[in-house]
């Protein structure tokens, strides 16, 4: 369990990471007043927009130790460059420039980018564990399953529709998803069955508000596995729901463990995603690197034990 640690930047040269495509281009739009915004903090903003994952991650491990790096875009874009934070010790700034924002809703900060900035000053530092599927850095939840293929077709949604494009993604998914077997194992624990999906969760919220890891703390060295087994498409439908306000846990065939090392595969090829983006295959290794990277976040976050 992590207490403040650090000094909040107050100043000076600031890296504002953006990612053009986040958002449906929600983040570029958002650019100009936030970096005003940072001016009228007193930084000095070097605005990047970033090319890939990659390049943002590239992008923060090449920061100053100490240094503020604001990341303006989604769960993925900011899951990566806290990988690069991680090796630099550049404290991170979460901004809201994505569709879900699950991981800045998750810690308590405001989805105005610009309220979040004119806000820092009532911020503190905090270590926040990272998760790591086969190396790769998130933030919020690692997912293989049915909520994977919901995920796969919400972003490839043509409308505009917020957060309730995860929920097109769901439905759409309903019609293809059969004949699953999962094998996991928590910390050497192995289980096989037949369902629906498998997440992992470090800050644990996902998919624009599905809290699918409730319990689940940032700062615990601990990563949260929830899986839904066999069941009725009623009772699937009822876990997301109840996830929203994550009452989920007691519903039937859903299981939940913790542990720091998780080794998921299947009887089918499946997608995994990390903070919303497609990092693997399964199998999967999934752990956490605990007390990894310093970010901003209001005190008293609900998303600390």
């Amino acid at each position: 369990m992590s207490a403040e640690i650090g000094v909040v930047p107050s100043g000076g040269e600031a890296l504002l990471l953006v990612n053009p495509a986040s958002g449906r281009g929600r983040a570029l739009r958002l650019l100009p007043r936030t970096a005003d915004a940072l001016r009228a903090a007193g930084f000095v903003p070097t605005v990047c927009i970033t090319e890939s994952l990659a390049d943002a991650t590239a992008r923060a491990r090449a920061a100053a130790p100490g240094s503020l790096v604001a990341v303006l875009g989604g769960d993925g874009s900011l899951g990566a460059a806290a990988g690069g934070a991680r090796e630099s010790g550049a404290v991170v700034l979460p901004l809201a420039g994505g569709r879900g924002n699950d991981t800045v809703r998750r810690l308590g900060l405001p989805r105005d980018p610009v309220k979040a900035v004119r806000g820092m000053g009532r911020l503190v530092v905090r270590e926040l564990d990272l998760g790591l599927v086969n190396g790769c850095p998130y933030f919020g939840v690692a997912n293989a399953g049915f909520d994977g293929l919901a995920n796969e077709y919400g972003n490839g949604a043509r409308l505009n529709l917020g957060p309730f494009v995860y929920l097109y993604g769901g439905l759409k998914a309903f019609r293809e998803w059969k004949d699953v077997t999962f094998t996991v194992s928590v910390d050497g624990l192995e289980t096989t069955f037949p369902g629906w999906f498998v997440a992992v969760g470090n800050v644990g919220q996902y998919g624009g508000g599905l809290r699918i890891c409730p319990a689940a703390k940032a700062d615990d060295g601990l990563l949260d596995v929830v899986s839904l087994g066999r069941a009725s498409i009623l009772a699937v439908v009822a876990v997301f729901l109840r996830s929203y306000r994550g009452a989920h846990l007691g519903q039937a065939n859903v299981r939940f463990s913790r542990g720091s090392a998780v080794v998921i595969s299947a009887n089918k090829s499946l997608s995994v995603y990390a903070d919303g983006e497609r990092v693997a295959e399964l199998p999967v290794t999934v752990g956490i690197a605990p007390a990894a990277v310093q970010v901003l976040v209001p005190e008293g976050s609900g998303g600390f034990g």
